[in-house]
């Protein structure tokens, strides 16, 4: 049940009420057991909830997934008391800044669409499994009640809208950066983090070398079986048969196909990526790329950055506290 190659989602996702229609057209209906949260939500059928997503071809399969990535949206809100954030034509969702003067900042960074979106971590596990295996509202809570933190959960992966590309979004790269510069004050002197998956690694590397003011501000990374999609992620490139996509990434971010030793650098310095591996979560695994790398306990790209969830906020913990 692979997700459909596609590089762009819609930019304005419709009304909570348009999108539980939407999946209960199709089916289906999130429920969560008695005394759950939303993490404990699944998608079961509407009528037998005792039973879960049915394969029925690639085109339903699609239109299911999409629905389910933007039912995570609207529960960015409804169940995690995010704000819908404007970035000038881009967006984000984040906490109001309430939790004290000296809270941490945690971004959230899915990878590429359509696996990825705001909220969501693997589109396939919020389909087959729970959203604490496939959506971000675990980490949500966690920031919030064992950092103290604020979270800004980005949402790279909108460059167009009615097929106009979105300023300040053009890429995944972009967004970040136009996420650092209006979410971060430039007298800000609390301590940031990120945690980002799979393409949102080379997001990340960019804004390394795009804001060399950053550097000194964020504590940590955690990239989850963090990668590029051609090259890697301190250098991207286009493969010699050509990518629409990571043309596109060249021509509005040229510096994530260049070299930066000194992003580079204060990138690694910082990061740890927890790859997808048969070895235990938190095993060292020398070797495997540019940063100190361990095993996420999976071997399912996908699934990385829930199996690592005990791992990745050690590290957090173990940064923050410096």
């Amino acid at each position: 049940m692979a997700d459909a190659d596609a590089t762009t989602e819609d930019a304005k996702p419709p009304s909570p009420k348009d999108v539980v229609n939407v999946l209960a057209e199709l089916g289906y209906v999130y429920k969560a057991p008695e005394g759950g949260t939303v993490s404990d939500e699944r998608l079961t059928q509407v009528d037998d909830e005792t039973k879960g997503f049915e394969w029925k071809g690639q085109e339903n399969y699609d239109a299911v997934a999409a629905a389910c990535a933007l039912y995570c949206k609207t529960r960015l809100v409804l169940a995690s008391g995010l704000m819908e954030t404007a970035l000038g034509e881009a967006r984000c969702w984040a906490h109001p800044n309430d939790a004290g003067p000296n809270a941490p900042i945690i971004f959230l960074v899915c990878g590429s669409f359509p696996g990825g979106s705001a909220g969501v971590w693997g589109r396939s596990l919020c389909v087959n499994a729970t959203l604490r295996e496939g959506g971000m509202f675990d980490y949500i809570e966690r920031c919030r009640n064992e950092l103290g933190a604020n979270v800004v959960v980005a949402d790279p992966n909108v460059s167009e809208e009615a097929g106009r590309i979105v300023a300040g979004s053009e890429t995944p790269h972009r967004h970040l950066s136009t996420l650092y510069s209006r979410a971060i004050h430039k007298d800000e002197t609390r301590p940031i983090a990120i945690v980002a998956h799979s393409y949102g690694a080379s997001a990340v590397a960019f804004l390394f070398k795009d804001k060399p003011q950053c550097r000194s501000r964020i504590k940590a990374v955690a990239l989850t079986d963090g990668c590029a999609l051609y090259g890697s992620i301190l250098k991207e490139e286009v493969p010699p048969s050509g990518s629409a996509r990571l043309e596109h990434n060249k021509k509005y971010a040229p510096a994530a196909f260049e070299d930066d030793a000194d992003a580079g650098a204060a990138y690694a310095a910082v990061a740890r990526n927890f790859v997808s591996s048969s070895e235990p979560a938190g095993t060292p695994l020398p070797g495997r790329g540019p940063f100190e790398s361990v095993s996420a306990g999976h071997t399912s790209h996908p699934a990385t950055t829930h199996a690592a969830t005990e791992e990745v906020f050690a590290f957090l913990k173990e940064k923050l506290a410096k």
